[in-house]
């Protein structure tokens, strides 16, 4: 290949479908060929123009693939070779900041765009200005310089299981952060793919009980798979917290794991904890929105911990591991697929949430 395609967003709104010349590989890079990339919520963001200015770039940061090309020191210094399916993690590290060398790489100094930092994440912040350009999954080939953060796949992992890998990585990162184990109960707020996959992950960390809390009842159902042992509708529920207190023998949750990305969520989720429990939020809201809590009543009488989980750093080889172990039907997630040149039409399907669409995927190379 000489040139590869890609789309890009080069002004908020507004989508293009570009064809540029194939990165030159140095010693110490590689090229993935991408075979899955998942579109995400913060895609749709990224294109309003709500994160940032990253105009132009190639969006896309759920992305597995195959190594298409690789440098002699990368190589070797890897252990990869041409046709090893990888992963790549989202987040370019500087590896010298004080966040990084602490292995708290997700808060990497040069990605703090909100006070200066140039932004290191790949589909969301890497510009497409930044030679060689290829930094988004929505692409044919993906470039991965020393640094990146990559990780081989069992070639037996099908290509739509391997295509959660960051979500689930995401999802592992806030069981993490939440300190799950054995005997705790767990309520996961948000019933998309990420929150079902927290739920696969609250009970491999060993939860007692799993309740996964939504609003959409075709969502919520797809929860038994995932682990869930019960569900609540906050849409139908008269007292979505008298309800959670009837399934948990009078109380609250001892973790609550907020992955819907609105306020209202994450309010709710400080009133489901109980008292001296752990609150996790992890849902991007997109914007400046406000949250409003009750100082005395939700967090300060209660001594409740509300803690953050940014990205999945730390969370790959967890996540590797249960795709690898398949006893969860992590697949059938991915509820649509579409050629690269049609990501428009997919883009527009997840904003518009129809067709029962779960997770939807673009297969740049078919």
């Amino acid at each position: 290949m000489t040139t590869a395609q890609q789309i890009v967003f080069t002004a908020p709104g507004t989508i293009e479908v570009q064809t540029n010349p194939v990165p030159v590989v140095g010693d110490d890079d590689l090229l993935v060929r991408v075979r899955r990339v998942g579109i995400c919520a913060t895609d749709l963001h990224v294109l309003d123009g709500h994160i940032g200015d990253p105009f132009p770039v190639v969006p896309g940061h759920e992305f597995v693939g195959e190594v298409a090309r690789i440098g002699e020191r990368a190589r070797t210094a890897r252990g990869l070779e041409v046709g090893d399916h990888v992963a790549v993690e989202m987040l370019l590290p500087c590896g010298t900041c004080d966040w990084c060398r602490r292995g708290e790489y997700n808060i990497c100094v040069e990605d703090d765009v909100v006070n200066g930092g140039p932004g290191r994440q790949y589909g969301i912040s890497l510009t497409q200005a930044q030679a060689p350009g290829f930094w988004g999954g929505y692409a044919e080939l993906l470039f991965v310089p020393r640094g990146a953060i990559v990780h081989c796949l069992d070639p037996a992992i099908p290509w739509d299981a391997a295509a959660l890998v960051e979500p689930l990585a995401v999802a592992c990162r806030c069981v993490a952060r939440g300190g799950v184990s054995l005997g705790d109960d767990v309520v996961i707020i948000g019933p998309g793919p990420v929150g079902l996959l927290a739920a696969a992950a609250a009970r491999e960390a060993g939860a007692r009980r799993v309740i996964l809390v939504g609003t959409r009842d075709e969502r919520l159902a797809r929860g038994a798979g995932f682990g869930v042992d019960a569900v609540i509708n906050t849409r139908s529920s008269d007292d979505p917290i008298a309800e959670l207190r009837g399934l948990l023998d009078g109380r609250l949750a001892d973790v609550v794991i907020e992955i819907a990305g609105v306020a209202e969520a994450q309010q709710q989720a400080v009133r489901m904890t109980r008292r001296g429990g752990r609150t996790v939020l992890a849902g991007a809201i997109g914007s400046r929105v406000p949250v409003t809590f009750l100082q005395d009543e939700d967090i300060l009488l209660r001594e409740v911990e509300i803690v953050a989980s940014f990205l999945s750093a730390g969370g790959f080889t967890p996540a590797i591991g249960l795709l690898a172990r398949a006893e969860y039907p992590f697949a059938e997630l991915v509820s649509h697929r579409f050629p690269l040149e049609r990501a428009a039409e997919a883009l527009d399907l997840v904003r518009g949430k129809r067709d029962g669409v779960m997770k939807a995927v673009l297969l740049p190379n078919g």
